[in-house]
């Protein structure tokens, strides 16, 4: 703990060159996510997000293009409410709480990864889709979803918890629920998006794997295969009559607001908006995770890629919920601070999205401490954090 002691013996020693201060925490801040490059969330949001007007049939995820930078955001875009958990509670009695709704989330994430790969599976041996089993998942979720961000933690979290087709699915699930509920859908809308988004992607079971988890750029021939995974995906649920949202998911949720996508490439105002949220949720979840190749960014840099580079792609309505609905630090999560030490944090600060309050679980040698410290980033301007971490 000799780090953060010390650190914070000076921090207290400058507290009186509060202009020189603010320039270090700027300085700190962007040591972690380039806060002046929030800047161009405030240019995207009001140039670009504001100007566009919204059907109900409007964008989803990916083809390879050229793009132009138009989008960038500032801390004072995020929303001032729903974004960020304050909580007025007793310290104690909000630990409680959290630690049973973390261990429920758990649970229920597992359960569900566990249930989708036995659907996958019957879906490999030929038999025909059901989604029944699946359905009492989305009320499960729909209450800890909104209970808090346990079950978005998992979703966002670097590390997979199963093979990469059922926990990909899951998670997209996860962020189009998110953002579903910014949009203000009521419970059956939600239901019919939940179990729409579990199913998006079941024609990359048709796909080799060694074109999947290929290192590097696909050739032409390997993208036009990975591009019949939809109607592959067709294929399969075209007998759900009684799911007419699935079975549009699964067709549309790559096809692209500027007609870029795939497999039609249908313009915005043909597309259905579940699978314009499902395409956003499945590129946010992609770049949050990686690939063979690459290491995943963490939500902000995936948030600020999906603003600069694919904004004519997706809707600006559904991109502005993807914003509020997702925390750089969910309550929770654990982080790296500048010091070594891990920290979980505790609630995050509106104003200030990379300086919440933590609690300091492990000092910089690796010892667990016995007692955890409470640290409130906003006031430590010489201690940021360096990086999230996935549970172990």
């Amino acid at each position: 703990m000799a780090g953060m002691q010390d650190i914070l013996k000076n921090s207290q020693e400058s507290n009186n060159q509060n202009n020189s201060q603010k320039g270090k925490n700027e300085k700190n801040d962007n040591n972690f996510v380039g806060l002046s490059e929030m800047e161009a969330v405030k240019k995207a949001i009001t140039e670009n997000l504001g100007s566009t007007t919204n059907t109900f049939n409007s964008a989803a995820d990916s083809t390879p293009v050229d793009f132009e930078p138009d989008l960038v955001i500032t801390p004072a875009d995020f929303p001032k409410n729903g974004f960020f958990k304050d909580s007025h509670l007793d310290e104690k009695k909000l630990k409680e709480i959290q630690c049973q709704d973390e261990i429920t989330a758990n649970q229920l994430y597992l359960d569900l990864l566990h249930e989708l790969g036995n659907v996958f599976q019957s879906l490999k041996d030929n038999k025909p889709l059901d989604p029944q089993p699946l359905e009492k998942f989305i009320d499960l979720m729909h209450n800890s979803i909104t209970s808090g961000d346990f079950l978005l933690l998992k979703a966002i979290q670097h590390k997979r918890y199963a093979a990469w087709l059922i926990s990909h699915s899951a998670n997209v699930t996860i962020l189009a629920y998110k953002i579903g509920l910014d949009l203000k859908y009521d419970r059956p809308t939600l239901h019919k998006l939940g179990i729409s988004a579990l199913l998006h992607d079941i024609g990359m079971l048709k796909v080799p794997n060694n074109i999947i988890f290929k290192h590097g750029q696909l050739t032409p021939d390997e993208f036009e295969i990975i591009k019949k995974h939809p109607l592959d995906g067709f294929e399969m649920a075209k007998h759900l009559e009684q799911y007419p949202h699935i079975i549009e998911v699964i067709l549309q949720e790559h096809e692209r607001e500027d007609g870029s996508g795939y497999p039609q490439g249908l313009p915005g105002d043909e597309i259905a908006e579940f699978a314009k949220i499902v395409g956003l949720a499945d590129v946010f979840e992609a770049m949050v995770h990686g690939r063979a190749y690459r290491e995943g960014f963490i939500t902000y840099t995936a948030i600020q890629k999906i603003i600069e580079k694919r904004s004519k792609q997706f809707n600006p309505r559904i991109i502005r919920a993807l914003i509020n609905s997702v925390p750089m630090f969910p309550v929770g999560s654990l982080v790296k601070l500048s010091t070594n030490e891990i920290a979980r944090v505790l609630s995050v600060n509106s104003l200030r999205p990379v300086r919440p309050v933590v609690e300091i679980l492990i000092d910089s040698d690796g010892n667990r401490l016995k007692n955890p410290i409470r640290l409130d980033l906003e006031a430590e301007p010489l201690i940021y954090i360096a990086k999230p971490l996935a549970e172990s």
